[in-house]
């Protein structure tokens, strides 16, 4: 977008320099504008310490002015004339704030550490090399979190069931870690020369120098004191607008959105980096840092509920060069919360020379090369760009040296990246290198739960294809990815003498693929909701763990339940799963069974990955809740397959046995094949992330209750069918057909709606029902309805549905003690409700 057009615009405020004023000392803007819904003061440091090592920060304090009403935060204001006779509300100026800084560490014995890409298995010896720490503190004050509440209160755009999930923590007044308060006061200088005062946690200070520089002298220390730093930054470089005319453009919902931004690119740098409660001093001559000042926008109220229907997203980088000069570039989009389409707001990229000249640059591109995306958020980064400017004739590659520098914070959505990372290239043919930071807000607003699911898919689609890819290369290949090279034994060092390529050497690869491979990714392939899978993230996250290197436990819940989904179709005669034809139907039966049996051997293929982070009691322990989930889930498909006995029906008409025992007997067969397997991989992460006896025995009660609710549901959605209309921008759309109503009944199954008949209805009336259920009516659309019919017309599916929502509820209760206040148990939280009140699959 041109200058021009952002000049129209953008309102420019009366306490901005004026339009083209040209900034001889930060100083001059240093102070806050009292115009200003959002303003920050950024810096950040590339520093060698004595010590050998080398390390960046980046610290970030932000303000921000809001309009809040005189009442409780927990109840919104009835605004505005007239209403309920009250008179319009009185709104006072409030400034709330927020302090990020984090801190990346690399090994002393490494200078920089190429980041894997997102495509390659992160696994074997590499993963076992020193990788890089990433410290990071992200805290608020009282009225931020309030201030935040506020707007939660009256969202209308994010799920309502994370919605819900979130503010029954924020209405508690405590807000979710990592995020923290900031502990005493804060205090900010209106007048005079800079000086924030974060509490205990940071602080920034402006002083003169002998020789009349500006020195500002930052302080930042971890809520324990484990970590931060104590640096005097002096800049070395005249202070340069970015944007146009400096100016660049906010959300843009007014005019007033515009956002002021000036920036020193080259700075010195002194004082030491605490790290592990040592302090460690910087080497000055070898350090260098940036300070960036950026204040503008609305100012918004209290309870203001946004009506947007795009989030802002964007990508920043700098680079610090070893010619001497400095690159700045940022793209910011607009992305639509719904559709995930962008559009491009605002782009612009400045060049620095060792003069201090600014150097506009139209044309220029920041490419990803490489991608991560975090087990913690879901969030999908770059890790490796392509930088070019064809103006200056530079192509540079920007790598980070370790991907985990992600800065989680609920104020971001879920999270950020921001952190070190390495320039080489050429710049007019001449090589040249150096250092950088990049950050990244990519979108993340969840309108639907399933949209969050969905990342949770695409990751472990990634991990399945490791254990069973797209195709079979050579007979090595297929020999590693069956796992029959057998995991050295301590016990026995003599080197086996057997190749096991003997295994594979021969074979028929085609042959091998289509009969037991491609059964099993015809439905994995198909994307279901993936949620044991996430379980096991979940699981080892909401006890502060990181799942990082279990991600192969994706693959091993997932593969578990396809291989029990195709073995379940032959059972039922299913013709359909997941929309498309069942694998029975393609493959055959023998086929079908053979490769449904062999995908439940996927947990020890990938064990043998995970086995090496683990110690080796907790080996033992997941291999034993493994087989006792084997055990039980077979038992219960025994129980499944038999149905329920003819002798439990006569003595329930007989009167020798309450009708309730037909739904205990059912029970039992939902707890064995569903919901012992999601509360023990919920035991498996829970004893990964070294969780105690309670908080395991808390944890699987409630997931083994939300198993049997999901299967009471998913017996609900059997009786009233497997699609359903949904509303897109207030259009009709009819979703697909993913599987026959009332299949339970068709194949003679006595679900538990059809079980609770005898408990809710005339003892004749179930009679008939059950009778009519056990004779398998098949294709018999008629009779089969007139059975959905009797079952609605006593109330009975929708009892189930109430039973299943206070299952879910009442063991949540019972485990929300055990757990500490963050993401993960604001996910499982909404994952309990998610299951019984949309489960759709």
């Amino acid at each position: 977008m041109s200058a021009e057009i952002i000049d129209a615009a953008v309102a420019h405020h009366a306490d901005w320099p004026a339009p083209g004023t040209k900034i001889q000392k930060m100083s001059e803007i240093d102070l806050p504008r009292k115009s200003s819904g959002t303003e920050w003061w950024y810096y950040n440091f590339h520093l060698s310490l004595v010590d050998g090592r080398k390390a960046s920060a980046f610290i970030a304090f932000f303000r921000t002015a809001s309009l809040k009403p005189p009442t409780s935060p927990i109840s919104p204001p009835k605004d505005g004339p007239g209403c309920d006779g009250q008179p319009p509300v009185e709104y006072e100026l409030c400034h709330t704030h927020l302090l990020n800084f984090a801190i990346s560490i690399l090994p002393a014995d490494q200078t920089e550490e190429p980041s894997p890409s997102s495509s390659m298995p992160q696994s074997g010896a590499a993963e076992d090399a020193p990788k890089g720490q990433y410290f990071f503190t992200s805290a608020m004050d009282s009225d931020n979190a309030a201030f935040m509440c506020s707007m939660l209160e009256v969202e209308t755009r994010m799920d309502p069931l994370i919605l819900q999930s979130i503010l029954e923590i924020m209405r508690e007044k405590k807000i979710p870690e990592p995020d923290t308060l900031i502990p005493g006061d804060v205090l900010v200088s209106e007048k005079g020369v800079l000086d924030l005062q974060y509490g205990d946690l940071a602080s920034v200070v402006c002083k003169t120098n002998s020789e009349g520089d500006d020195v500002y002298h930052i302080v930042a220390r971890a809520v324990d004191g484990s970590y931060g730093f104590e640096l005097d930054l002096t800049p070395r470089k005249p202070p340069i607008n970015h944007g146009a005319n400096g100016v660049v453009q906010g959300d843009l919902v007014s005019p007033e959105d515009g956002m002021y931004y000036c920036f020193v690119p080259r700075c010195e740098v002194s004082g030491s980096v605490l790290i592990d409660n040592a302090s460690i001093e910087v080497d000055s001559s070898n350090s260098m840092g940036w300070y960036d000042r950026e204040f503008g926008g609305g100012i918004r109220k209290w309870y203001q509920a946004s009506a947007s229907t795009t989030e802002s997203s964007w990508t920043w980088a700098s680079a610090q060069l070893s010619n001497g000069w400095d690159l700045t570039i940022y793209t910011l989009w607009d992305v639509d919360i719904y559709s995930g389409e962008s559009v491009i707001r605002d782009k612009r990229a400045i060049a620095i020379p060792a003069d201090g000249t600014r150097i506009e640059c139209d044309e220029h591109s920041l490419d990803r090369v490489e991608t991560w995306t975090s087990m913690l958020t879901l969030n999908e980064y770059g890790t490796k760009w392509a930088l070019a400017v064809p103006q200056l004739d530079i192509q540079l590659s920007l790598e980070a040296p370790f991907v985990k520098q992600e800065f989680r914070t609920m104020c971001a959505g879920r999270g950020y990246w921001e952190g070190r990372v390495t320039v080489t290239g050429t710049m007019e043919g001449k090589s040249v290198e150096g250092f950088g930071f990049v950050e990244i807000v990519p979108p993340q607003f969840v309108t639907k739960f399933d949209q969050y699911l969905k990342r949770i898919s695409a990751l472990t689609a990634v991990e399945v294809s490791k254990i069973y890819p797209d195709y079979l290369i050579d007979a090595e290949h297929a020999m590693n990815v069956l796992a029959f090279q057998s995991p050295s034994d301590p016990a026995n060092p003599e080197p086996d003498t057997l190749s096991p390529l003997r295994f594979t050497q021969d074979m028929c690869l085609d042959t091998l693929y289509k009969h037991f491979f491609a059964p099993v990714r015809h439905l994995t392939d198909r994307g279901g909701k993936s949620w044991r899978s996430f379980l096991t993230v979940a699981c080892i996250a909401v006890f502060g763990a990181d799942p990082e290197r279990f991600r192969p436990l994706l693959a091993a819940a997932e593969l578990l339940h396809t291989g029990s989904l195709i073995i379940d179709d032959i059972q039922d005669q299913s013709p359909m799963r997941r929309g498309v034809d069942s694998v029975h139907t393609i493959w055959g039966t023998a086929t079908a069974i053979n490769a449904g049996t062999a995908a439940y051997f996927a947990f020890e293929t990938a064990m043998r990955s995970m086995s090496r982070h683990t110690r080796p009691e907790q080996t033992v322990r997941l291999y034993e809740l493994f087989f006792e989930t084997m055990r039980a889930a077979h038992a219960g498909q025994a129980l499944d397959i038999a149905g329920q006995q003819r002798s439990d029906l006569d003595d329930i008409l007989a009167g020798r046995v309450h009708p309730s025992i037909l739904e205990k007997r059912v029970i039992a067969v939902h707890r064995l094949k569903t919901a012992i397997v999601a509360a023990n991989l919920a035991k498996m992460s829970a004893n990964i992330a070294e969780a105690s006896s309670a908080q395991i025995n808390a944890l699987s009660t409630h997931l083994e209750r939300v198993g049997i609710a999901f299967q009471i549901i998913d017996d609900v959605y059997d009786i009233r069918g497997w699609s359903h209309v949904g509303n897109t921008e207030g259009l009709s759309v009819k979703k697909p057909v993913l599987k026959r109503r009332g299949d339970d009944i068709r194949s003679g199954k006595i679900s538990i709606p059809i079980a609770k008949a005898g408990s809710m209805m005339p003892l004749d009336e179930a009679q008939w029902v059950w009778e009519t259920v056990l004779s398998k009516p098949g294709n018999d659309d008629v009779t089969t309805q007139k059975v959905i019919d009797k079952l609605e017309a006593y109330g009975i599916v929708d009892e189930c549905v109430k039973e299943a929502h206070k299952m879910v509820d009442d063991s949540w209760l019972d485990l929300e003690p055990h757990l500490k206040d963050n993401p993960f148990k604001i996910y499982l939280r909404t994952l309990g409700w998610y299951l019984v009140k949309y489960n759709s699959i």
